[in-house]
């Protein structure tokens, strides 16, 4: 699903604006675009020139009452402050939309090129940011399992659980993930369906039947869809059942869903 991020703007010069303008133009095509506001309390992002005093100040007295809006800050030299996020000038499309795209990510947990189950390819921008913003996460605390024979999957699900700062141990068969909930009690687990040797519907029964991992939530993860493959998962024990691919945003509403409390997956 495309979506088109608010970017409210802070003393940038009228030529800076224009290029911001046309960059944002250029890429209409992604599925994640930009625009400016006028009305900055709208916005979702917020870009201020931090080489402008009345700007900054400007921004510091808005932020007072909007201190939820994520902040860029634009800049000629940019110093090593961990805390915040720059963007260095000048202002290319290639610096602009790699900054744009982790704060997206970051702060909104959007990621519509990550769909699981599915190969889709992502622009060199979105993918640099993307990795970046994986880097940055600060662990949760919340430990998942993810039981999938498919590489892929696994991958994807790294990167999507990796950005709510989950800790994540991954199972390529139903022994493995017995093994696993043995050992360690876990926040959620992510089960797929058509697993090698033992299926997902009696891992499921045999992790519901487990005084450990009994009262854990788990969403299976599957390419069948039907009502009766349904049943079965929700007969076996299962929270939650979603039909691969997995759009990032249903994956998130499960996360919200069975763990309201995570700052991350808020």
């Amino acid at each position: 699903m495309d979506k088109i991020f608010k970017v409210g703007i802070f003393g940038l010069a009228p030529n800076e604006q224009n290029t911001l303008g046309s960059i944002f133009k250029l890429a209409a095509s992604r599925s994640r675009q930009y625009t400016m506001v006028e009305q900055r309390e709208t916005a979702e992002i917020i870009l201020v020139d931090a080489d402008n005093p009345d700007a900054l100040s400007e921004w510091r007295s808005f932020s007072v009452h909007n201190s939820n809006i994520p902040i860029i800050k634009v800049t000629k030299i940019v110093p090593d402050d961990t805390k915040s996020t720059y963007l260095k000038r000048p202002l290319t499309l290639k610096r602009v939309l790699e900054v744009l795209d982790k704060v997206t990510i970051e702060a909104h947990k959007y990621v519509p090129e990550l769909v699981i189950g599915d190969a889709k390819g992502m622009d060199d921008e979105a993918r640099n940011a993307l990795l970046s913003a994986v880097g940055n996460t600060s662990s949760s605390g919340i430990k998942s399992l993810v039981v999938d024979d498919s590489l892929p999957v696994r991958k994807s699900m790294e990167i999507q659980l990796s950005l709510f700062g989950m800790d994540i141990d991954f199972a390529e068969t139903g022994e493995k993930a017995l093994e696993f909930i043995q050992k360690t009690v876990y926040d959620i687990i992510f089960l797929d369906l058509m697993l090698p040797g033992i299926d997902g519907y009696k891992v499921c029964k045999e992790i519901k039947s487990n005084n450990m991992s009994k009262n854990t939530p788990v969403v299976m993860l599957t390419g069948k869809g039907s009502r009766f493959d349904k049943l079965r998962g929700t007969m076996a024990g299962a929270s939650v059942y979603l039909t691969k691919p997995v759009e990032p945003e249903q994956l998130r509403e499960v996360i919200n869903q069975f763990l309201p409390n995570s700052t991350k997956s808020k």
